[in-house]
């Protein structure tokens, strides 16, 4: 006749069973939280590589949409552009601001600001905007003389983000603003 109780055997059998238990799931949660980060990692590269461009483009395809003058002005570090035009739909000029700054609570973002309104982050971990260059109607990357005033059919924009990573935008600017520096 057996007494009630488990054995040494048994317990420490269901220790093992437990132990193999706890560590298949520890394995499974590291896996997942990797697989996680990497899918993370990727969802954001292609945000970066897709979305990314067409939000700058929009913003800065404003540029002497409408109005006379030039329509765009950079910075003398090209840190900052102001772009002037008359978004679709509406007959009011109007003049947006894209720079890279730190948020209230110190994080890089790139923000777009409609002026006068106060700025408002829009794409989260900007570390670094800059302009480069003008494209002509050939590809080559350079300002277009028309009629005395030197007109820019494109840019190209690398945005840097806080993970390092950096992505250089080549960007149409359908109506041909002239550009003048900031003052």
């Amino acid at each position: 006749m057996r007494s009630s109780g488990l054995t040494l055997v048994e317990i420490l059998v269901a220790l093992a069973v437990g132990t193999v238990v706890v560590g298949i799931a520890l394995i499974t949660s590291t896996s997942t939280r990797r697989l996680s980060t990497v899918l993370d990692a990727q969802a954001a590269a292609g945000q970066r590589q897709t979305a990314v461009p067409q939000l700058v483009s929009g913003a800065l395809a404003l540029g002497g949409r409408g109005i006379e003058g030039c329509g765009l002005e950079l910075a003398d570090s090209d840190r900052r552009a102001r772009v002037h035009g008359i978004a679709v739909g509406d007959d009011a000029p109007k003049t947006r601001e894209v720079f890279a700054g730190l948020d209230g609570g110190g994080r890089p973002a790139l923000y777009l600001r409609t002026v006068p309104h106060p700025r408002q982050p829009w794409l989260e971990d900007v570390t670094g905007f800059m302009v480069h260059a003008a494209r002509d109607s050939e590809g080559v990357w350079r300002a277009l003389e028309h009629d005395g005033v030197t007109r820019w059919i494109g840019l190209r924009v690398k945005l840097t983000w806080r993970d390092g990573d950096e992505r250089t935008y080549d960007l149409a600017l359908p109506h041909a603003p002239c550009a003048e520096p900031l003052p």
